[in-house]
């Protein structure tokens, strides 16, 4: 029913969904996590959506690494070959990716009760914003990331980094970052070129 009326929608207005998808690849345990933001969306549809925000519930976390590897593996597919998505994708386990998630403020999307995201932020470093492929370009990265930023306001903080993917460059960029240049990530052996991005909160 909402793809119906989404497209509906889209027919009536001429309306489309705006910048394509975004992803980052992903640090090793020891490092921070970069992101996969889808990017943001002028989607009608996504003001009429059952969405929630809230923060993480430890029954949550079986379903974050399927969100974290469909992401990945669909999301990035414009910007980086199989062989880059899959030492990406595999770059974090359910342990390693939980013991990150312990550390720091993580939110997660409902959408229509299902789990569909999540975003993670460690101090002043956007750390992870994934979303899962079926439920990209509505909007939900865009609410994930502005409650990460909230926190990171209440919390007095002045800037906001991030290490942004290909995928997720124009995401971060409308969301108001910059870009410090290009850089290039290993993950098992293989290079994947991310963006460093920063943002002024003053």
């Amino acid at each position: 029913m909402i793809q119906w009326l989404r497209k509906l929608f889209r027919h009536d207005t001429g309306m489309d969904r705006s910048p394509t998808p975004a992803a980052a690849p992903p640090a090793t345990p020891a490092e921070h996590q970069t992101e996969l933001a889808p990017a943001a969306t002028a989607d009608p549809m996504a003001l009429l959506l059952p969405f929630q925000i809230r923060p993480l519930e430890a029954s949550d976390l079986p379903k974050l690494l399927g969100i974290f590897r469909e992401a990945i593996q669909v999301s990035a597919a414009s910007h980086y070959d199989q062989q880059q998505r899959d030492a990406w994708s595999h770059a974090q386990s359910y342990d390693s990716l939980i013991s990150m998630l312990s550390e720091g403020d993580t939110v997660v999307a409902e959408w229509d009760d299902a789990l569909v995201g999540f975003a993670h932020r460690i101090r002043d470093y956007i750390n992870m914003v994934y979303v899962h492929p079926d439920a990209a370009r509505v909007g939900i990265a865009t609410l994930l990331y502005q409650h990460l930023e909230d926190g990171a306001r209440i919390e007095g903080l002045t800037e906001l980094t991030t290490h942004a993917s290909l995928t997720a460059h124009d995401f971060f960029q409308f969301m108001g970052f910059n870009s410090e240049g290009e850089e290039q990530a290993e993950r098992g052996g293989v290079s994947l070129t991310r963006h460093s991005m920063r943002k002024s909160l003053v």
